[in-house]
């Protein structure tokens, strides 16, 4: 098959599970092309990019502005090539295509000229694949005017489809009648879209997966007398709830256990949560240790004893899919600690692979992490039964056959 991903930017340091769909298709055969709204130059770039030269198959769709000539200059830019391979019939309809005052127009307004002529230089494509709802909204008029005949599949993963404010309650009403299938990460973003208007024989819940085989498993064991090591990993945001975090962990230090906290990650908010640690006295317990490397995570991972992540539901009504975070430390035998929040409870299940408590209620927080904490013993057999869980339901491996499974269902 032929594949058309469509990312906001590419490459993403947090969107591994993009990667992993990718990578995962080409293994399976197929090609796979990458049509990113902007295209981001990292100093530390995931291993897969280099492995399977994943920035040769990005395309840039970077709008230009409407009129005649501004058509006509572009397209003399992005049809050159075919010219020079010698397909002429291909820079003709190319011109036609652009040159139709509605479909020209269509092009140049949306920024998909990129894509027309990948598509005249290499062929249409059988699948185009939207990692997010925004994305697959833009995408349809392209699909109702002819330009893009593919089948269309798009993602769901959690704030594309729980913010509001800007959006009315019927802006994706055209991608619903007119989208082909949709993958919601979750089953309570799927009752979101079913809300929204989305018939439920459209919908299959596809989580994001991990590659289980990265992440080495370790019972967590707690010795008499060490500190024990909380971790969160996250953006400083308020869907995170960090500070409802740090202030469960504040309340548990006071009562006098040995508590070592870390964030790592960055965010609009670090300011504030300095000042709150600083306020409660932590600084020499609760450390901010900003943005790291995938390396650096790694190691704090492999050194914590408690994944602590207590999302909630922001002020705009965003919310999470399921975080990826959790999923790589239960791989790892790490009990977590969350919320009932979106799709988490679909992955810790209270009781068996961590604890979780109601959003933004502290004393839940630190009660849930007070029984771990007070009951290392049952550590182990948790961890066991969170990497029991990722493995069945999370793994790439097994979600990358669903989809192609599902791909090959829409054009059969």
């Amino acid at each position: 098959m032929r594949i058309a991903f469509f990312v906001s930017a590419f490459p993403v340091v947090s969107e591994t599970f993009i990667i992993n769909q990718i990578t995962g298709l080409i293994d399976r055969g197929h090609e796979v092309d990458i049509f990113a709204r902007s295209v981001r130059p990292l100093d530390v770039v995931h291993p897969e990019i280099e492995e399977y030269r994943l920035l040769d198959r990005v395309f840039c769709l970077n709008a230009v502005p409407d009129g005649t000539w501004s058509r006509f200059i572009h397209s003399v830019s992005l049809g050159w090539r075919l010219c020079r391979s010698g397909r002429i019939e291909a820079w003709k309809q190319l011109l036609r295509t652009l040159f139709s005052s509605s479909k020209g127009i269509l092009l140049t307004k949306s920024g998909q000229l990129a894509l027309l002529c990948r598509q005249l230089e290499q062929g249409s494509y059988d699948i185009v694949h939207a990692q997010y709802g925004t994305l697959g909204r833009r995408l349809i008029p392209l699909k109702t005017a002819g330009i893009l005949p593919a089948r269309h599949v798009t993602s769901f993963r959690g704030h594309d489809v729980t913010q509001h404010g800007t959006r009315g309650s019927g802006f994706y009403e055209e991608l619903f009648a007119k989208g082909d299938l949709f993958l919601p990460v979750s089953e309570s973003l799927k009752q979101k879209i079913v809300s929204q208007g989305c018939k439920e024989e459209k919908i299959h819940v596809l989580h994001s997966g991990i590659n289980c085989g990265r992440f080495r498993f370790r019972a967590r064991t707690l010795p008499e007398g060490e500190t024990a090591r909380i971790l969160t990993v996250a953006r400083l945001v308020e869907m995170k709830g960090v500070a409802y975090g740090v202030e469960a962990v504040a309340r548990l230090l006071q009562s006098g256990r040995k508590i070592q906290y870390q964030i790592a990650g960055d965010g609009a908010l670090r300011g504030e949560l300095e000042q709150l640690i600083e306020k409660l006295g932590m600084r020499e317990n609760i450390r901010l240790l900003g943005w790291k490397d995938h390396d650096e995570l790694a190691r704090l991972m492999e050194q914590a004893h408690i994944l602590l992540t207590p999302s909630v539901t922001a002020a705009n009504g965003e919310q999470e899919g399921i975080p990826n975070v959790a999923k790589e430390a239960m791989a790892m035998g790490i009990p977590v600690v969350s919320t009932y929040h979106s799709g988490i409870p679909e992955l810790v299940e209270d009781g068996v692979s961590g604890y979780l408590a109601p959003e933004r209620d502290v004393d839940a927080l630190a009660d849930s992490l007070a029984r771990l904490l007070d009951h290392p013993e049952r550590w182990p057999q948790m961890g066991r039964a969170g990497r029991k869980k990722v493995e069945e339901e999370f793994d790439m491996e097994r979600l990358n056959d669903q989809l192609e499974a599902l791909y090959h269902s829409l054009i059969t």
